[in-house]
């Protein structure tokens, strides 16, 4: 299954770099800026979902201080999940609590740059760094307003600051290779990057997911992250994006 996923995967990835480029190529020549720099970090604090194939992909690189990490940051997820009411209480949890991703390295650099999810890869910052680690909530009225009108509405997916044509592109790709899943696995599986690497790593997902969906969704409860804010089933699919 890693083969015939993964294979088709890397196609993908390249293809989405390569509408990226062109994105930014084109972007620039109109005078936009685009912010996202080597070590800038701050989106990495961010949870990051993907599809069960990207996640394949990265357990496969991965180094023992990597796995580590991973570890980690799987263990402080999990324990965290009763405190996860809803979307907003959890993403306020993550950048509070749970911390930045696990596979940086220690220059604050990517440490999967070459095979990062599709959601990495597609969010470009068309404000300055500092903005990508913002609490809105902690803003005043007034900032949120200057924030608001400082935006490029015509690229950005309103009311954030990063582009939407390169957030669509990279969700269609998504799409697709969820929907090889479906047709190899009868179910598709997208979440939290580092719950799925952790489960591949020490539960051996891939096989469990051949196994069919009821003993996919056993492990899950298992582990105790059968939750649809950290893993998401579909039998019919992809996610919604």
């Amino acid at each position: 299954m890693r083969h015939l996923l993964n294979s088709t995967l890397v196609e993908r990835q390249k293809a989405v770099d390569r509408f990226i480029s062109s994105w930014i190529e084109a972007y620039s020549g109109r005078g936009g800026q685009i912010f996202c720099g080597k070590g800038c970090k701050n989106c990495c604090t961010l949870a990051v979902n993907c599809t069960f194939p990207e996640a394949l992909l990265i357990a496969a690189s991965l180094d023992d201080e990597q796995k580590s990490r991973v570890a980690a940051h799987a263990a402080r997820t999990r324990s965290l999940i009763p405190e996860m009411t809803d979307l907003k209480s959890f993403l306020k949890l993550h950048r509070q609590e749970i911390g930045i991703c696990p596979l940086l390295n220690g220059s604050g650099e990517c440490g999967i740059y070459p095979i990062r999810p599709f959601s990495c890869r597609s969010l470009l910052a068309t404000k300055e760094s500092s903005w990508c680690a913002a609490d809105f909530s902690l803003l005043s009225q007034a900032e949120k307003i200057e924030f608001m009108e400082s935006i490029d509405r015509e690229v950005v997916a309103f009311p954030m600051h990063y582009v939407a044509a390169t957030q669509e592109y990279a969700q269609e790709s998504e799409s697709l290779t969820m929907s090889d899943m479906a047709e190899t696995c009868g179910f598709s599986l997208y979440g939290n990057l580092p719950i799925l690497l952790h489960l591949e790593r020490t539960c051996l997902l891939s096989e469990v997911v051949l196994q069919g969906h009821d003993a996919t969704v056993e492990l899950l409860e298992s582990q105790g992250v059968n939750s649809p804010l950290i893993v998401m089933i579909e039998e019919s699919g992809p996610p919604p994006s």
